[in-house]
């Protein structure tokens, strides 16, 4: 038996030239057991030939054990991709090193971003955070650990912290209430209540348009919409009384239409939009996304309109609860309190009123009275 199971982990157990080779794979998997077996076997057989390992066997064994099944495989195969663009697969992982990446990151910042199923170039070149996530902190970074802990391969001293590309740090982001006046103001109508639901529950573009059949949970306690599923469970947004109540006329409205209708012209989603002759049409989370990007251009405001509504949800909710990061966690979703730190910005004025009260400082009253209009303003 070349791999076998013991607790958890798979191991290998053979014999070349008389002589038994045995040990741990460190693998969960019994697919990445039985290539790193055959590594074994080969290196046994071959001795001071064996082929050193390659930066695509390492990838390929790196992305099975750690990434395979996971919800950003997708992102990682496509960083993959651009990665062995630059570093071809064949070149010796021992080989890589300081000056193989920087070339790779000199000539990833010339090469323009694709989008679309016919990768249209959008004329726009990356961002340093891009490359650095693309070709360093996504993938080589990752890949070079892993095989250099579990792959014994040989590999060179890199500097990381000094490849990676400068990023701007981080700023305050939200919409006043004139910019998503205008935001919305420039958007056909059918189109706002589904901005107004990003803009304050904060949830990604493709959340947003959720199947009301599979994703609503009503009960007398309140409204919950189940987004996503998750290693430690689904991501549940827990909707205000006022929300819900809008949420059940609009699902009420959909059931009604859907009835007598055959099931590929039913509407699963709640956002939708009434024709002339009175039927309704499904709004679809692309014309969403291209309606708010015109808005948005129309409006003079320079924002990406899902990514940048995410962040402004966290923002308020943080400034709202006085800095209760826990609770905008639980809004935006994340595993790790470290992403909420990079969406929930602090904006100076904040930082300056939270002294203000530490200090006792007479502005604190102030600030008391205008945080109580703003309070007003806002419900």
């Amino acid at each position: 038996m070349p791999v076998y199971k013991r607790g958890d982990i798979w191991w290998y157990d053979f014999t070349v030239k008389g002589e038994r080779f045995r040990g741990s794979t460190g693998a969960r998997s019994k697919e990445v057991a039985v290539k790193l077996e055959r590594r074994e076997y080969d290196a046994a057989l071959l001795g001071d030939l064996h082929k050193p390992l390659t930066l695509e066997e390492a990838t390929d064994l790196w992305f099975a054990a750690r990434k395979a099944g996971r919800k950003d495989a997708l992102n990682t195969a496509r960083r993959i991709k651009i990665l062995l663009r630059h570093i071809p697969g064949a070149t010796p992982l021992a080989e890589i090193g300081a000056r193989t990446i920087t070339e790779a990151m000199n000539a990833r910042r010339f090469e323009p971003i694709l989008r679309g199923k016919n990768r249209k170039d959008t004329g726009k070149l990356p961002t340093n955070s891009t490359i650095n996530r693309d070709l360093i902190d996504s993938t080589l970074r990752p890949i070079i650990r892993y095989a250099s802990r579990n792959l014994e391969a040989k590999v060179k001293d890199i500097p990381w912290s000094d490849l990676r590309l400068s990023e701007p740090r981080g700023v305050v982001i939200w919409f006043t209430d004139e910019q998503i006046d205008a935001w919305a103001a420039h958007m056909p109508h059918w189109h706002r209540p589904v901005l107004r639901f990003m803009l304050r529950y904060g949830v990604r573009l493709r959340e947003a348009f959720f199947d009301f059949d599979e994703a609503i949970h009503d009960s007398p306690a309140g409204m919950d919409i189940y987004t996503r599923d998750r290693k430690n469970g689904p991501h549940v947004v827990a909707l205000l009384d006022e929300d819900a109540r809008e949420m059940r006329a609009r699902i009420g409205r959909a059931r009604a239409f859907n009835v007598g209708r055959p099931a590929p012209d039913q509407l699963t989603t709640p956002w939708f939009r009434e024709m002339k002759d009175g039927s309704l049409r499904p709004i679809h989370w692309r014309g969403f996304q291209s309606a708010s990007d015109l808005a948005l251009d129309r409006a003079g405001i320079n924002a990406r309109p899902a990514h940048d509504a995410r962040h402004h949800a966290g923002t308020m909710l943080l400034r709202l609860s006085k800095g209760d990061l826990a609770s905008v966690k639980e809004l935006l979703g994340h595993e790790a309190i470290q992403s909420t730190m990079r969406y929930a910005h602090t904006s100076r004025d904040d930082l300056r009123t939270a002294l203000r009260h530490a200090y006792a400082t007479p502005e604190a009253s102030e600030d008391e009275n205008a945080n109580e209009n703003n309070d007003k303003k806002t419900a």
